[in-house]
């Protein structure tokens, strides 16, 4: 079976915000050399490259950014999306920053990306400590996921979506994840996609090219498969497990 391999950067094949380790760098290298490998992040080009390796990032096919919303291969840059967000979803997320009962604001609460906005709370300024501080705050108070509904409810037009641990991402409609799926499943039909995220549940910003994989699904197609992962160890367990399934049997 012919397959193409998607994956997720951030909390996927790395640490939360933090390089690729040297373990998996060994290990994802070899499985770029025997496969042909896709990458597909919310963040922008210049944390791909804090994050992930030149050698990686020239193995792979292409490196989706923003979403899906930006396209590189190697060093060219195949298209880029333009995003300009509404006025008072501006003043909607100033005010949310000023009396959200979140106590540490580090600064740079919003990002402009192609295609996209990306808002934090405590702040793109954050030290890890801090960043991990937030997500244990949010994960018992929901902040993120009540200004998320907040948005969808007010800007109809709008879709919104948890990434990583400190931020939302805001952007059109269909302008998500799900329209790298599309584009690779159109220019593949006779291939299996096999997709790796940590935000697969509804509300995360794996979920549209999750689903977009269950609205797809025919019967004279490749199934494509979507494996949920929860850090960069269990991807680099589905790496190992996933060709040792291919490999053919050595005669004995």
């Amino acid at each position: 079976m012919k397959r193409i391999f998607m994956f997720d950067i951030d909390g996927t094949l790395t640490p939360p915000r933090l390089p690729m380790t040297k373990e998996m760098v060994k290990t994802f290298t070899g499985f770029c050399e025997r496969n042909r490998v896709i990458l597909v992040t919310g963040s922008d080009m210049s944390k791909v490259v804090e994050q992930v390796p030149e050698e990686i990032r020239n193995l792979v096919e292409g490196i989706y950014t923003c979403s899906g919303n930006a396209y590189t291969v190697g060093d060219n840059i195949i298209y880029e999306n333009e995003f300009r967000p509404p006025e008072k979803l501006i003043a909607l997320l100033e005010d949310w920053k000023n009396y959200s009962h979140y106590p540490v604001k580090t600064g740079k609460h919003l990002e402009y990306r192609d295609g996209m906005l990306n808002y934090s709370t405590v702040g793109r300024n954050c030290t890890q400590q801090e960043r991990e501080d937030y997500e244990a705050w949010d994960n018992e108070n929901g902040e993120r996921a009540i200004l998320r509904e907040r948005i969808l409810n007010m800007f109809p037009s709008l879709d919104c979506a948890i990434g990583g641990q400190i931020s939302i991402d805001i952007y059109p409609k269909g302008m998500d994840k799900s329209q790298s799926y599309f584009k690779v499943k159109g220019e593949n039909p006779d291939h299996a996609i096999i997709f790796c995220g940590d935000r697969l549940m509804p509300g995360g910003n794996d979920y549209p090219f999750f689903k977009a994989m269950g609205e797809n699904q025919t019967s004279c197609r490749p199934l494509d498969i979507a494996v949920p992962v929860s850090s960069w160890q269990d991807t680099k367990r589905f790496l190992v497990n996933s060709e040792k399934q291919t490999r053919p049997s050595q005669p004995r």
